[in-house]
């Protein structure tokens, strides 16, 4: 979730202009990410360029 207000200060999952999250398919209504800086920027980094997001397979996200 796009977040420019920084409405979650002190959250680990808000941070960068993001909420974020992690959600597995054997529980698809919870998170299991508990801090983003661990759990979701190492697979983001490529993508910081284009805002965190990965946009290749996204024509219209360009």
């Amino acid at each position: 979730m796009k977040d420019s207000t920084k409405r979650h200060p002190g959250n680990p999952l808000w941070g960068d202009g993001w909420g974020w999250s992690h959600f597995d398919v054997g529980a698809p209504t919870r998170t299991t990410a508990t801090d983003y800086h661990s759990d979701c920027l190492p697979c983001h980094t490529p993508a910081q360029a284009t805002d965190w997001v990965y946009t290749q397979g996204y024509p219209s996200l360009r």
